[in-house]
């Protein structure tokens, strides 16, 4: 993919076009204006991308199969050629477990505090702290928040918010108006709508009247690409599986790309005189992780690895850009499993293990939609239908019978997470695409650290995760006050 200028950024938070054509077909830019002149080591920009739930299998699992089916590697892995990269490994844990839920996590990040599991920004002991975002705006920075999750979801909370509990996703959503970003991307029209929320206050006429441009769909969001502040909300609650979004002619028309939203952010963002900060977050790579969805978990990993492909061509030429990319824990560690050569007549041979991945391209939906139609009166044809029109895999009348007794509740192993229908349909497909699962939960695992631009001369060895608060603070040069929030 060739490089992108500033202008070609600027021109995509100016119109929709930009959209729409492919890189080749885009005029040939002229000299890109000089930044401002800034101090050694401090960022103007700030590009954080979070592809959540991602333990290193995943990433493994999404760079080999992209290899085979596209010939080409995935933007992450392309990062660690480049001679100024900082890499480490990330200590994920929270105030209360080794085992961190994703509202910590990026807490951690958004204010420098380890937090309890659950809590936004809210110290143990009841203290609460201004996360990045908000202080960034404070600054005379632009901001903005895209996800493929709803924009009230834990980790876009994390640099945003403030609540005892991250499942308080109304109040957050009414945060979220007083703290004025300037870009709200991603879903969850259940917190702003007044016929959803309890309190049946309108949100979105709210932000409307903020000078918002408020968008629902995909052709609306390259519409309003030039408003001054804009909320782009696309689904009911998160968005779309990438896999799903794909099968369904009306999603793919409705409901725009990690990648497109990230472009257009970057671009409306990129015309703030005094520079942004953005967190882009892949927020369905855990989700399909909890269910054991092989498909569903490459497929959303290639399309947080497109969104990582635009602030890689945003960045390119630039020396005031901090790009950050990580993952706020490991999530169930998915991984490919060889079988040393042996051979079964009833899959084929798994001596070339990479033959699980064709398989997996022939999937059109995710085991959640194979599951949607399915119930404790399916028949044995009904399931045998339904898994095939997901995966075009043909189970054994066995696999068939053991995902019945699951749907009737009766499924047994000895580790019971494995009995749900979602998990034990993972288990199946594992038959066939030779990919396993430890389990269906967070881990605690150490996970992948790397970024690039001033400010990232620190990142090195094994970094705490609330440490990533001093690293982006001090590289864009924010004042931060260590006080309780009023």
């Amino acid at each position: 993919m060739s490089p992108f200028s500033r202008r070609d950024f600027l021109r995509a938070g100016l119109t929709g076009s930009a959209l729409l054509l492919p890189v080749s077909l885009r005029a040939t830019p002229a000299v890109a204006p000089a930044a401002p002149r800034r101090e050694p080591g401090r960022a103007r920009n700030l590009i954080f991308l979070v592809a959540d739930g991602m333990s290193l299998g995943t990433l493994t699992l999404a760079e080999r199969y992209r290899r085979r089916q596209e010939g080409r590697g995935m933007h992450w892995l392309s990062v660690y050629d480049r001679p100024d990269l900082r890499r480490a490994l990330m200590d994920t844990s929270s105030a209360s477990s080794l085992v961190t839920d994703s509202a910590a996590a990026s807490s951690a990040w958004g204010c420098g505090h380890k937090v309890k599991n659950g809590a936004i920004n809210m110290s143990p002991d009841g203290q609460s702290h201004r996360p990045i975002l908000p202080l960034a705006r404070d600054a005379g920075k632009a901001t903005g928040v895209v996800t493929t999750a709803t924009v009230t979801h834990a980790t876009p909370a994390g640099f945003t918010a403030q609540a005892a509990a991250r499942v308080d996703e109304l109040e957050i959503a009414t945060q979220y108006l007083g703290v004025g970003l300037d870009v709200y991307l991603g879903g969850g029209a259940k917190f702003f709508a007044a016929g959803a929320r309890s309190d049946k206050r309108d949100l979105f006429g709210d932000f409307a009247r903020a000078g918002y441009a408020v968008v629902r769909d995909a052709a609306g969001l390259r519409q309003a690409a030039g408003a001054p502040r804009l909320l782009g909300i696309f689904a009911d609650g998160h968005l779309p599986y990438e896999l799903d979004r794909r099968a369904d002619p009306a999603l793919a028309g409705s409901v725009p790309t990690l990648a497109e939203m990230a472009r257009l952010a970057l671009g409306r963002l990129a015309q703030h005189p005094e520079g942004f900060v953005v967190q882009i977050e892949g927020a369905r790579v855990d989700h399909a992780a909890h269910a054991n969805d092989v498909g569903g978990i490459i497929h959303d990993m290639l399309a947080f690895d497109d969104a990582i492909g635009v602030a890689l061509e945003f960045a390119a030429g630039r020396d005031d850009t901090l790009v950050i990319l990580t993952s706020d824990h490991g999530n169930s560690n998915p991984g490919l499993l060889g079988v040393g050569g042996s051979f079964d007549s009833r899959r084929g041979s798994y001596g070339d293990t990479m033959v699980c991945f064709d398989r997996i391209a022939q999937f059109r939906q995710t085991n959640v939609w194979a599951l949607e139609e399915l119930g404790p009166k399916s028949t044995a044809a009904q399931v045998r239908d339904r898994v095939h029109a997901a995966t075009a895999l043909a189970l054994e009348d066995d696999e068939v019978e053991l995902l019945r007794r699951a749907l009737r509740k009766e499924h047994r192993e000895g580790y019971r997470v494995r009995n749900a229908p979602l998990i034990a349909l993972g288990q199946i497909l594992a038959n066939y695409t030779a990919v396993g699962w430890a389990g269906i939960a967070h881990t605690t695992d150490y996970v992948e650290l790397a970024a690039f631009g001033p400010g990232s001369e620190s990142i090195q060895g094994l970094v705490q995760n609330n440490a990533l608060f001093g690293v982006m603070t001090r590289a864009l040069g924010l004042k931060v006050a260590r006080e309780a929030a009023a």
